[in-house]
C-alpha cells in the first residue's frame, strides 16, 4: 500500500491550527519540522515548536482527496508545499526510526516491536505502524493513556468506543482490566485492533464490534477518544453503556469545546478537564440512580 504526504508551511503561532486541520482531514500521522530542516517529530506534552517557520506534514492513505485537503489549507491561509506519494516500506522504515519507547504515567510504556524497556514495574505495549494509526504521540491519546495508567486498578470491564489501533483498550487490558469491548465503524481499525491485541497477548480478553453490532452490558469504564461532535451525538448511548457510578473518559476535544461537550452529558459528574497542546480530556462518573 502507498501513502500520500501533504506538507504545508506555517508559523510558530499557526502550527497547532495546521496540525488540527490535517488531523481533521483524515491524516494518520502528523509531523512538525523546522523549515530549516531540524525535525521535531514528537513534541512532549505541553511543548510547542520553537522555530519561527515550520513545515507541517500529514500522512494520508492513498485514496485521500488531496484536492480537498489543498483547498482546506488554502482556506486556512497556509502555503501548500507539496503532495507526494510515499511507498509503504519507505514510510514504515522512517516511522520506526523515529518512534522510540514512550512513557505514560507511572508504569505504562508504548514502544515498537523489538524495543525493550528496562524499568521496574513497567507495563509495556508493543505497537507498530499500520492502517489504523494511534501510537500515543497525539495529545488526545496521551491524555487517555495517562488516565488509564492512573485509574485502572484491575478487574474492570472497559468499552473503547472508536478504538482505532486499539491502543487504549489494549493498554487497559495490560494494566489489569478483566475485559475490553472495542468498537469502531472502520473494518480496518477493527482488524488492526485484533492484530495488536494478539501481538500483546491479550486477544482472549478482547471483544470487537462495529457500532451497529454492539450488544453489550454496561461497562465499568467507558473511553471514547473521537471528536467533539460525535461525542455530543453519542452522549446518551455512551452513558447508557456505562454502569451507574462508572467512569467516562472523553477525548478528541479541543480546549475551546470543553463546555459544549460537557453540556451534552448532564448524567455525568465531571472532574476538572485535563489539558495538553490545546486539547482536552473530560473524565468523571455517571450519576447514581436514586
Amino acid at each position: 500500500m502507498n501513502w500520500r504526504s501533504i506538507a504545508a508551511r506555517a508559523t510558530r503561532e499557526t502550527a497547532d491550527d495546521a496540525e488540527e486541520l490535517l488531523w481533521s482531514a483524515g491524516a494518520v500521522s502528523v509531523s512538525v519540522e523546522d523549515a530549516g530542516d531540524n525535525p521535531l517529530y514528537e513534541p512532549g506534552p505541553g511543548d510547542t515548536p520553537l522555530w519561527e517557520h515550520v513545515v507541517v506534514t500529514g500522512l494520508f492513505e492513498d485514496d485521500v482527496d488531496a484536492e480537498s485537503v489543498r483547498e482546506q489549507l488554502a482556506a486556512g491561509d497556509f502555503t501548500l508545499l507539496h503532495v507526494d506519494e510515499v511507498a509503504d516500506r519507505e514510510w514504515e522504515r522512517a516511522w520506526l526510526d523515529r518512534f522510540q519507547p514512550m512513557r505514560f504515567g507511572d508504569a505504562l510504556w508504548v514502544c515498537p516491536t523489538g524495543s525493550e524497556v528496562n524499568e521496574p514495574g513497567a507495563v509495556v505495549m508493543h505497537l507498530d505502524p499500520g492502517l489504523a494509526f494511534g501510537t500515543g504521540t497525539h495529545a488526545t491519546t496521551r491524555l487517555c493513556l495517562e488516565w488509564l495508567d492512573a485509574r485502572i486498578e484491575g478487574g474492570e470491564r472497559v468499552i473503547d468506543f472508536g478504538c482505532g489501533s486499539g491502543i487504549l483498550g489494549i493498554a487497559a487490558l495490560l494494566l489489569g482490566a478483566r475485559e475490553v469491548i472495542a468498537v469502531d465503524n472502520d473494518p480496518q481499525a477493527l482488524a488492526a485492533t485484533r492484530s495488536n491485541a494478539e501481538r500483546n497477548g491479550v486477544l482472549e480478553r478482547l471483544r470487537i464490534y462495529s457500532p451497529e453490532a454492539l450488544r453489550a452490558d454496561p461497562a465499568d469504564v467507558m473511553v471514547a477518544n473521537i471528536l467533539a461532535q460525535p461525542l455530543r451525538d453519542l452522549a446518551s448511548r455512551l452513558v447508557d453503556l456505562t454502569v451507574p457510578g462508572g467512569s467516562i473518559v472523553l477525548s478528541g476535544i479541543m480546549e475551546a469545546q470543553v463546555n459544549w461537550v460537557r453540556q451534552a452529558y448532564p448524567a455525568v459528574a465531571f472532574d476538572e478537564p485535563a489539558l495538553s497542546d490545546g486539547w482536552a480530556r473530560l473524565s468523571g462518573r455517571t450519576r447514581q440512580v436514586t
